[in-house]
């Protein structure tokens, strides 16, 4: 009997002037943006391509190991189509400086670079705005609406339970939604494959399977919305008035309600507060460089020119004064990678207090499923704040990789080639220096075996933990809807 009714709802279902408008404005949707977002990231990938061949090219420019400072680009995510997250709004590319912090650039302008939060456009936009109320319209008046029009009573009086009705009319309406979300991934992929720059790898494949699972469960959870409240009202009107109310809190209310909200239960520190203990930190350095070096000549016949990556390096000096130099930065550097190391941990403090608080608001947000929606769409493609964590861990990884290759290559900084290419053995008393010819036989250094900086995606298997927590969430709360609407069915007065 199940069957019968989820068969004859299904069919009702599709001839509706909703259901065809809705599935209509999905399709079309995804048809008009999968290619503005496919260009976007075909462009995007284009100057990631362009960075890392000037980054290159610049390192094959590098005469000295103290101009070694490449910048980290981050290669944008093709899944970034279906949800693009925090792509676009955290850092996409880092320096990496001896002696210096990596900080990570970020895209967005003005306010605070860790954390720049602004409306997105994606798949996943499409999905929870069109598709749930698509999903709200079909469910509002499955039971009001049988008994607005005296069906309702009919059915009941036969020998049919209650829950098979409720069941069936379950199953009709997540068999209705499931077309026009199959037909929105199926166009976009479709879209997505005639874009040659495009490229889905098998975990890409396996990412987009279960986005799709979890947009199914995603419906089935507004379906169960809208099912609830004709559940509870005798009125068709009544049950679209507040599963539309319902909506708009889903979607607004409780997403900037819960920002609020943790902003009062986990303040964090001024900004300015860590930007003065930077300063000082940095301020301490130099005065211990100061002091450490302050019996060093810091003049002397000396020629100096423009290296790689706009740096500068010494083509000709006096020979006292390469020993000076040669102490100096003995003794720095170590100095300036110590105060490099503090600082990191006062602004990786600050990240951590950011994120412990944006956590907290998309953990109080998921309440929503709109939103706990939106968590598990951004991690399943890979642009949520655990991917943009997962970049920063790796800038500050192939830092110590790039020091550590500077400091055997010069023999902790001790040795002239970290500054200069003249050799000890080429310096005589009184001796007349050409400069241009100096700089004209100066050659690069060989760095095919400087460390390369890569970041892939997040694995799967890292991030399945946390997908899975979210997804068991979001049944959760599909589970607790239809309980909802079955307890309310019950009680239903047919008359």
């Amino acid at each position: 009997m199940i069957w019968k009714i989820a068969k004859k709802e299904f069919l009702l279902n599709l001839m509706t002037f909703k259901f065809a408008v809705g599935t209509i404005i999905c399709v079309v949707l995804t048809a008009v943006f999968m290619p503005i977002l496919a260009k976007d990231y075909q462009r995007r990938l284009e100057d990631y391509n362009e960075n890392v061949a000037a980054n290159e090219a610049e390192l094959r420019k590098v005469k000295v190991y103290k101009n070694i400072t490449p910048t980290a680009y981050r290669p944008p995510n093709v899944l970034s189509v279906f949800g693009e997250g925090l792509e676009k709004q955290l850092g996409q590319s880092a320096r990496i400086e001896l002696g210096g912090v990596s900080e990570i650039s970020a895209t967005s302008t003005g306010g605070n670079p860790f954390l720049s939060i602004f409306p997105t456009l994606d798949v996943t936009l499409i999905l929870k705005v069109v598709m749930s109320i698509l999903a709200l319209l079909v469910a509002y008046n499955t039971i009001s609406g049988e008994r607005e029009q005296g069906t309702l009573k009919l059915i009941l009086s036969g020998t049919i339970a209650r829950y098979q009705v409720l069941l069936g009319k379950l199953l009709a309406g997540l068999v209705t939604l499931i077309v026009p979300v199959t037909s929105a991934f199926i166009m976009g992929l479709l879209i997505l494959q005639y874009f040659p720059m495009v490229s889905l790898a098998g975990a890409d494949w396996t990412r987009i399977g279960l986005m799709y699972l979890v947009s199914l469960i995603f419906i089935s959870v507004m379906y169960n919305v809208g099912l609830l409240f004709s559940c509870l009202m005798r009125r068709a009107s009544i049950s679209l008035v507040l599963g539309l109310f319902a909506w708009v809190v889903f979607v607004v209310v409780i997403p900037n309600g819960s920002v609020y909200l943790a902003n009062y239960l986990r303040p964090i520190e001024a900004k300015e507060k860590m930007d003065a203990q930077v300063r000082d930190l940095r301020e301490q350095a130099n005065n211990e460089i100061q002091d450490l070096t302050k019996t060093l000549r810091t003049g002397g016949n000396q020629g100096f020119a423009m290296g790689a990556f706009r740096g500068i390096f010494i083509v000709y000096c006096e020979k006292a004064l390469m020993d000076d130099y040669k102490k100096e930065y003995t003794l720095s550097e170590p100095v300036k990678l110590k105060c490099a190391d503090k600082i990191f941990e006062v602004q990786q403090q600050y990240l951590s207090g950011l994120m412990k608080q944006k956590h907290l608001a998309r953990t109080i947000a998921q309440i929503s499923p709109i939103t706990l929606y939106e968590s598990l769409m951004s991690a399943l493609a890979g642009t949520d704040l655990a991917s943009f964590e997962h970049f920063r861990n790796r800038v500050k990884l192939h830092t110590n990789e790039v020091i550590e290759y500077i400091r055997s290559e010069t023999d902790n900084f001790s040795l002239p080639s970290y500054f200069t290419q003249c050799k000890e053995e080429d310096y005589e008393e009184g001796k007349k220096w050409d400069y241009d010819k100096l700089l004209e036989q100066s050659s690069p250094l060989n760095l095919q075996d400087l460390p390369r900086f890569s970041c892939g995606p997040e694995r799967l298997t890292k991030a399945l933990p946390r997908i899975t927590t979210h997804i068991l969430l979001l049944v959760f709360i599909n589970a607790i809807f239809f309980t909802l609407s079955f307890v309310a069915f019950l009680k239903y007065d047919v008359r």
